[in-house]
């Protein structure tokens, strides 16, 4: 039991920032610069939305976002990520690089292990996610090379950031409907951790109109999704997660309402749109933050 609570403690960081879709393509498509979590010096870019996610309610795991979503110019998209922790333990940066169809190709971040920076790269090769990680000052000791098995439609995830895991919403087949599945492989940016096999089970509970307090009107989309982490012991790990977007899939905010079922009281908000707070509170009558309604475009 003490093990199974560590493990989960342990797992939290991670599951808060599901990520991009990996398309596991069996020859990556290239991507410039991919070696850099910067994306400059380039002609042609188009700069699709910016912002940040500011994350309370979770201690040590609160922190802001901020986030840029680009399309290259060749149809691809790049999602850069500067990510601070409010208790000024860490900065990390994370570069999301992914094809038309909103695929990953690759991912690129600077982190901090026990105090160090270090280089990661993860890169889809096939069925597997290559992930590389170098240190970038002292004697180079702990790089390290792996691997992990990444089916068609995995997410590709850098812990601590959770901007990326908006991409998710742009897979969801609306005409379907109901409750889809997503899987993961993921490395951390601020400690020294692999997670592979994980799982998300979306659902699209409708979209509100909501008011801001000047009178506008605001359409958001609300989802909805499980997570399931498996855990050393052979058990599994439960997060129960609200999403909202626009419906151009601008990310606008999560919560996680339950953490291996206790409530939890984590909350993120794009910064600027705090009055989404009681908005959401208001529309809620089953504590989702949104009333279920019908509609999706």
């Amino acid at each position: 039991m003490l093990l199974r609570v560590a493990s989960a403690v342990a797992i939290v960081g991670s599951a808060i920032a599901l990520t991009v879709v990996a398309g596991c393509l069996s020859t990556p498509l290239p991507v410039a610069r991919a070696e850099s979590t910067l994306y400059a010096g380039v002609r042609g870019a188009r700069l699709l939305d910016s912002g940040a996610l500011v994350v309370t309610g979770g201690g040590p795991f609160d922190r802001e976002e901020v986030f840029e979503y680009l399309q290259r110019p060749d149809g691809g998209y790049t999602l850069l990520n500067n990510i601070t922790a409010a208790s000024g333990a860490y900065r990390v940066q994370a570069r999301f690089d992914l094809d038309a169809a909103w695929r990953s190709l690759s991912a690129h971040g600077v982190g901090l292990y026990d105090g160090q920076p270090v280089a990661i790269a993860m890169q889809v090769r096939g069925m597997a996610v290559a992930i590389d990680v170098h240190p970038l000052s002292g004697s180079g000791a702990g790089a390290s090379t792996t691997s992990a098995s990444c089916d068609p439609d995995c997410f590709v995830n850098m812990s601590p950031s959770a901007t990326a895991m908006f991409v998710m919403t742009r897979h969801y087949d609306f005409a379907r409907g109901g409750e889809q599945e997503f899987r993961w492989v993921g490395q951390d940016l601020d400690r020294v951790r692999t997670l592979s096999g994980g799982r998300s089970r979306l659902s699209y509970h409708g979209e509100r109109r909501l008011r801001d307090p000047a009178g506008r009107e605001t359409p958001i989309r609300h989802f909805s999704f499980v997570e399931l982490l498996p855990l050393p012991d052979g058990g599994t790990f439960r997060l129960d997660f609200d999403l909202w977007t626009d419906p151009g899939h601008r990310p606008m905010g999560f919560r996680i309402r339950t953490i291996g079922g206790s409530a939890s009281g984590i909350l993120a908000l794009r910064k600027g749109w705090e009055w989404l707070r009681q908005a959401l509170a208001e529309g809620s009558a089953a504590g989702l933050g949104l009333d279920e309604v019908s509609g999706h475009g």
